[in-house]
């Protein structure tokens, strides 16, 4: 089954009777909780400030951004929405921001800045916004998946967005297997896009890839990425084109696939052993253009 909600979704199974129309109802169930672009979703009260019941989803979404938002020391933060909709990625449109403009959102940018107390927000500022965005796929593949799991489907492949869960075979007999693709500056002028490399998943896996080089934008001469430090507010300037991330659920890979194009060049290899149950697979170009690659040794289990 394949089709659109606010991404593309592609899910594969082998079960005996149909689960298209459960599935998308839970995938329905998602989005109303975290839909940023429904001003009746949960998410969106919660940033307008509004009462409103925490449901699970946005509980789960939550606590798993805060986790790792402590984790990674606020590389990755759910609140720099703010910054997001500034440089141009998110509802607004702008000039390139001043310093001043900056500071001035750092003041209510932080994750320590909103918490839940007996299933409740507590805002330190009204200002706050919650952004899912850097999570959400992969959390939605969880939920699907783990709902696959309560039928008692051995083999699948959850598609969300390009995050991913797969477990057991495809109908083939074979793994499941990821490209990842090569970014255009790797190419070369006049290339299409090639995979530079293929990944045999095995078991259960989640995988997610993050880059710069899908969804930029340019500006006075300037070309800006669209992963955002939320420590500095500026994009991330880092030489990373992309960051693929296996790990044992899809919102932690989605989440640090995103940390690791955001962070700060001396800060990636700290970034890098915050998190022991995953793996990774960075290209990146270093001081002379040259194209490189950086990843885990577990992560051969998969090439």
């Amino acid at each position: 089954m394949s089709g659109e909600r606010h991404t593309y979704y592609r899910i594969a199974y082998n079960y005996p009777h149909d689960l298209n129309e459960e599935i998308l109802s839970v995938y329905d169930t998602f989005y109303k909780s975290l839909n940023p672009f429904d001003p009746q979703s949960t998410l969106s009260k919660v940033n307008n400030n509004e009462e409103v019941v925490l449901d699970a989803i946005f509980i789960e979404a939550f606590t798993s951004s805060m986790e790792i938002a402590g984790k990674t020391q606020g590389t990755f933060d759910p609140t720099c929405s703010p910054f997001i909709n500034l440089w141009g990625f998110g509802f607004k449109r702008m000039e390139e921001p001043s310093d001043s403009l900056i500071n001035e959102i750092k003041e209510y940018v932080g994750y320590n800045k909103i918490s839940i107390e007996n299933d409740s927000i507590e805002n330190k500022d009204p200002r706050v916004q919650l952004n899912f965005s850097a999570i959400g796929d992969g959390l939605s593949c969880d939920i699907i998946a783990r709902y696959l799991d309560s039928k008692g489907v051995d083999d699948y492949m959850v598609d969300i967005g390009g995050e991913i869960v797969a477990k057991g075979k495809n109908k083939a007999g074979n793994n499941w297997s990821v490209g990842i693709i090569k970014p255009p500056k790797c190419l070369g002028t006049n290339k299409s896009s090639e995979f530079e490399i293929i990944l045999h998943l095995t078991g259960k896996a989640a995988i997610a890839t993050s880059g710069n080089y899908n969804n930029n934008r340019s500006q006075n001469g300037k070309q800006y990425g669209h992963s955002i430090n939320p420590q500095t507010g500026y994009p991330a300037n880092n030489r990373i084109l992309s960051a693929t991330v296996v790990a044992p659920d899809c919102a932690t890979a989605d989440a640090y696939a995103t940390a690791i194009i955001a962070v700060e060049a001396d800060k990636l290899d700290e970034l890098l052993l915050t998190n022991s149950t995953m793996e990774y697979y960075i290209i990146y170009l270093d001081e002379q253009d040259n194209y490189r690659i950086k990843q885990s040794e577990g992560m051969n289990r998969y090439i």
